[in-house]
């Protein structure tokens, strides 16, 4: 063999790798375009095709509307202080999808998921599943292969036919439940609450936040049924200061995440404090920049939104409030526009993508308002927050995960192993 040869059969082979590297990742998201079928049947049987991992690992199920990712991260954080291997599946992403699988705060690598798509495309094929399912099958491989000591993986949206509720848990935390993706769970908090509690598993025991009445009576019904208990929280145990997540209810969130923690182990008070004190979740009331101050969160839907706004009401020091704002089209904000219009001075309609409502049609539900406006680019409107401050001015982006792009070339952030640095 010739160095002709030779250097013809390297090239290939580094070509094959360059493209088997694209590959994985784009077979994925070319699954995300084909939708959400509902039932666990298709997880099942990708699991079994796996030698079924998740019967290995120990895992904790966080099932609820909002604050599941905080809650997720605040758990990993005290189980990680403890010294224990703790694998993270989360949802969704914000810049890249291997955020979604993590260990120890360290994001799986691509190579893996070229080597689990390749080995197991036929099949995934041949079964149907879904973006989620496949992430949900491969999270749990990985968390496996890495030898976890127990594993923390967020429900999607709902919990009854949700991927992750065939992973069989230890433990299922319930965060707060409210009304959302009503397209999908039903139409009414009883029907969203009915969809969630019937992912609980026999036997298993459960922890949640407080919850309204109607909800409580719910989830009380389906612990029953499963021969299990279910704990409420105090909403007035500890709140924490100076935290990298901030506001209320993310008070509730870390103190469910304790919760679960003594649950499982037998964790000291200064373990448990010095996990909060490390404690990262981009895009939860992030600061991205001061002078003026810039705040980041992906609050999504009322409540959310709601949450949002009576954080922005703590803030005191700041002569003018604006908020840039792209929602979803599938999302409900008519309980917090009167909040909005009150905790805010100028609001800057934009639209990230067409899964979101366009300008105008945000523009028509924020109307009327006496400082609204609207810029068809995301980044030309944040180019105009900043361009309308002064250091005084206290500046939100909110909305939707999908900014996670924009604040990474904007604000000169980007994510390495989850670890934000600018």
């Amino acid at each position: 063999m010739n160095w002709h040869q030779i250097f013809y059969i390297l090239m290939l082979e580094r070509w094959f790798k360059l493209n088997s590297n694209r590959d994985g990742k784009e077979y994925l998201l070319s699954l995300e375009t084909k939708g959400i079928k509902l039932g666990l049947d298709r997880t099942k049987k990708l699991l079994n095709h796996i030698q079924n991992p998740e019967a290995n690992i120990l895992s904790v199920q966080i099932i609820g509307t909002n604050g599941k990712g905080s809650t997720a991260a605040s758990l990993s954080s005290i189980l990680e202080e403890e010294g224990l291997k703790v694998g993270l599946f989360t949802s969704p992403h914000l810049i890249d999808l291997t955020e979604r699988i993590q260990v120890n705060r360290q994001c799986i690598d691509t190579n893996y998921i070229d080597k689990f798509i390749n080995k197991n495309k036929s099949n995934i094929n041949s079964i149907g599943c879904t973006f989620f399912e496949v992430l949900t099958a491969m999270a749990i491989m990985y968390f496996h292969t890495k030898a976890v000591d127990i594993a923390i993986l967020e429900t999607g949206l709902g919990g009854k036919y949700d991927s992750v509720t065939a992973c069989k848990p230890a433990l299922q935390l319930f965060t707060s439940i409210s009304m959302d993706h009503m397209n999908i769970l039903g139409c009414s908090i009883e029907e969203i609450t009915t969809q969630k509690a019937s992912a609980m598993q026999f036997k298993t025991p459960c922890i949640s936040v407080q919850q309204e009445h109607s909800i409580k009576t719910i989830l009380n019904d389906y612990a029953k049924k499963n021969h299990t208990t279910i704990e409420y929280i105090n909403s007035s145990q500890k709140h924490y200061n100076n935290l990298s997540i901030r506001g209320i209810h993310q008070t509730d969130n870390i103190n469910l995440a304790v919760a679960g923690a003594k649950q499982l182990y037998d964790i000291s008070t200064k373990t448990i404090n010095e996990g909060i004190k490390k404690i990262f979740w981009p895009g939860r009331t992030q600061i991205l920049h001061s002078q003026p101050t810039v705040i980041f969160d992906v609050a999504h839907n009322d409540d959310s939104l709601l949450s949002l706004c009576d954080y922005i009401k703590s803030i005191e020091g700041h002569n003018h409030k604006i908020l840039l704002l792209s929602i979803q089209k599938t999302k409900q904000l008519a309980k917090a526009l009167d909040a909005i219009k009150l905790n805010f001075d100028t609001i800057i309609c934009t639209q990230l993508n067409d899964r979101m409502y366009t300008t105008n049609e945000l523009y028509s539900k924020l109307s009327p308002f006496a400082d609204l406006r609207c810029h068809e680019s995301a980044d030309t409107a944040i180019e105009t927050m900043m361009q309308l401050s002064n250091n005084n001015n206290l500046l939100v982006i909110a909305g939707s995960h999908y900014w996670g792009k924009h604040i990474e070339s904007n604000f000169k952030f980007f994510l390495v192993n989850n670890i934000i640095k600018s």
